[in-house]
């Protein structure tokens, strides 16, 4: 007795808090609501076998072809009735509502009163009235009525159904409980239990077209001994419901999924309040125990994920002994008392807290460490292997500029260039690694992992020489930038002494993306990216040029190299020109590549001339394979 009170007054905040955690958890699980997220949380599973008792036969679009506009003369469900009856049909539901009189009722209520198969019609409840079918009145022992009531849940999907309803001293069957009767012989009319029954959704069921029925198409030996459901199959007819996998259904399939869910003595059982009490207590009390006990970050979010994991697994063994568990309340209890006991901690240990605040903003900039904090037990910062797209900026004209300013409009023009470049970054979740003199080393996919690295650092790109219109035109300069991009493995992580260390990445992708930015001063472009980065990337909205296929030096692997730009509809025609000439340029084709890039140089295309001029310094090559190789950094 000493322990455990030794033990509430230690962890009075996790008993108290939990408690009360606990009695909003029951309220909200045996809400409405909540037993809809509960219902609602099982249909991925909700299935049960199909029955070949049951068959549907569809008022589909061809019956409607065939016969006409609905609704139909009554004398057509006559013949359908006779002939069924003469098929040795075990028994016909028709979801079709016969609540006035029409055309050739006086033969189908002639039919009606000598069927020996058992029939079931189709009556309604419309805002509490009941709307019985007038041609249930057949002294025929063989007909009955039953309602077609369909009961959508809250987000429009079926799940349940109400076996009886109560109407004054009658009791009232839906047409799957009553098909279910007929063929069980269940004779008891009691409607004591009343409560809504959820079922289970049987694969395809097997459907006939009506019009296929009446016009003997189909084998007697496939009717034979079945219970046809018949009603609309069309969608012009409206008779349609979402289904638990978010398709149409029709209603007549969803009566027959009802039929079957009975047959398989489908029906789930809920559970107590003293049973779910139970449940909630012990999926509450295994975050308690564990975050106590386990001391690392790792083991108490494994142990977290475990549970976690438990409750689908202890939902699943339930559902298939047909007992329905409040599966996404005990999902939040493990969530909310595993969180609320993390918050304590937290709290307890501020010093720790400020301790890892003040770790993390050694590696990152300070305006992601908000989002890192987020998801700071999954990173490493020992060092890993990671792909990631870096890139390389450089300013050009930047030192003809300084030798006009003195030392603090230096300073002040530098600092309001990095100030521009960096939202541009940044908003497109990159990092920035470091600022070399006039330059900007970033990187994407660390520490955070980013989708589509390559697309955010392509648009980071664009948008610096976007941004740097707008800095040029408010600052009065003339400066351009050149920036390289490369994606690729390198090893990323905490690099330094003991005194400074930095979070950074090293690599041979780090050197190439680089050389890469280098290069754009010879091809005299704004971007240049390697194939690496472009084969990731299908967005229409850029356009791509592929300049050159190089190595750098000191490599010996081939690097091809492509301009992107925005997409601009004028330089269609150019791309498409300067593509051939390249085309040529690779087959050794100097003379039809020359013509083709002086055409595009006299058109003012600078990489043209580029190429252009080397082809004019080039001297006789043996062997050619159209790979260019730079001999400088």
């Amino acid at each position: 007795m000493d322990r455990i009170f030794s033990f509430v007054k230690k962890y009075i905040y996790e008993v108290v808090g939990l408690f009360l955690l606990g009695i909003a958890l029951l309220l909200l699980a045996i809400s409405t609501r909540g037993e809809y997220y509960t219902q609602q949380f099982f249909d991925g599973i909700r299935t049960t076998e199909n029955r070949s008792e049951a068959i549907v036969i569809g008022v589909d679009d061809n019956s409607l072809q065939a016969l006409g506009a609905w609704p139909w003369d009554r004398s057509i469900f006559a013949e359908l009735t006779k002939k069924l009856d003469s098929y040795g049909i075990k028994a016909i539901i028709y979801d079709v509502l016969f609540l006035e009189p029409r055309s050739g009722d006086e033969l189908f209520k002639e039919e009606l009163s000598k069927v020996t198969t058992k029939v079931v019609l189709a009556s309604k409840i419309d805002h509490g009235k009941y709307l019985p079918s007038f041609l249930a009145t057949s002294s025929n022992s063989n007909i009955f009525s039953a309602t077609s009531n369909v009961n959508p849940d809250l987000d429009g999907k079926v799940r349940r159904y109400s076996p009886k309803i109560k109407q004054g001293n009658d009791c009232l069957f839906s047409l799957g409980e009553q098909a279910f009767r007929i063929i069980t012989f269940v004779t008891s009319s009691s409607c004591e239990d009343s409560s809504y029954k959820y079922f289970r959704y049987p694969t395809k069921i097997t459907t006939y077209s009506l019009v296929d029925v009446l016009s003997d198409k189909i084998d007697v030996k496939n009717l034979k001994g079945k219970v046809a459901f018949i009603g609309s199959a069309s969608l012009d007819l409206e008779d349609h419901f979402v289904s638990i996998s978010g398709e149409k259904m029709p209603g007549v399939e969803v009566h027959a999924s009802m039929f079957i869910s009975l047959l398989n003595k489908e029906g789930d059982r809920t559970l107590s309040i003293v049973e779910i009490i139970f449940m909630i207590i012990i999926f509450m009390s295994i975050p308690l125990i564990l975050l106590n006990y386990l001391k690392t970050i790792l083991f108490q979010t494994i142990a977290i994920l475990l549970t976690t994991i438990s409750v689908f697994l202890v939902s699943y063994i339930f559902f298939s002994y047909k007992i329905i568990i409040p599966a996404p309340w005990l999902l939040l209890s493990v969530i909310l008392s595993g969180g609320y006991m993390t918050l304590v901690r937290f709290l307890r240990e501020k010093k720790q807290g400020e301790y890892v605040q003040s770790l993390f903003s050694k590696y990152v900039h300070k305006d992601v460490l908000s989002e890192l904090m987020k998801t700071s037990s999954s990173l490493n910062f020992k060092g890993e292997k990671k792909e990631v797209t870096v890139l390389f900026s450089d300013l050009r004209g930047f030192t003809t500029l300084s030798e006009s300013l003195s030392p603090e409009e230096l300073t002040a023009t530098l600092n309001n260039y990095f100030s521009a470049m960096t939202p541009a970054i940044f908003e497109e979740k990159g990092t920035i690694d470091k600022f070399i003199g006039d330059a900007i080393m970033a990187f994407w996919n660390a520490p955070l992992n980013v989708p589509d690295h390559q697309l955010h650092a392509v648009e980071s790109a664009l948008r610096m020489q976007e941004s740097l219109v707008l800095f040029n035109k408010e600052n009065k300069t003339s400066l351009a930038v050149g920036v390289g991009l490369h994606a690729g493995n390198v090893i990323v992580g905490n690099v330094g002494s003991k005194e400074r260390v930095n979070y950074t990445i090293l690599g041979d992708t780090v050197n190439i993306a680089s050389r890469v930015e280098s290069l754009t001063k010879k091809y005299g472009v704004q971007i240049l990216v390697t194939e690496e980065v472009r084969n990731k990337i299908d967005d229409q909205k850029f356009m791509w040029r592929k300049l050159d296929v190089i190595t750098v030096k000191g490599k010996s692997k081939a690097t091809t190299l492509y301009e992107v730009t925005r997409f601009d509809v004028s330089k269609i025609e150019l791309i498409k020109d300067y593509d051939i000439a390249f085309s040529n340029y690779q087959q050794g084709k100097f003379d039809i590549a020359k013509n083709f890039f002086k055409i595009l140089t006299d058109k003012g295309d600078i990489p043209s001339l580029k190429m252009y001029e080397r082809i004019l310094s080039l001297k006789e090559i043996k062997e050619w394979d159209g790979v260019w190789h730079f001999d400088e950094k």
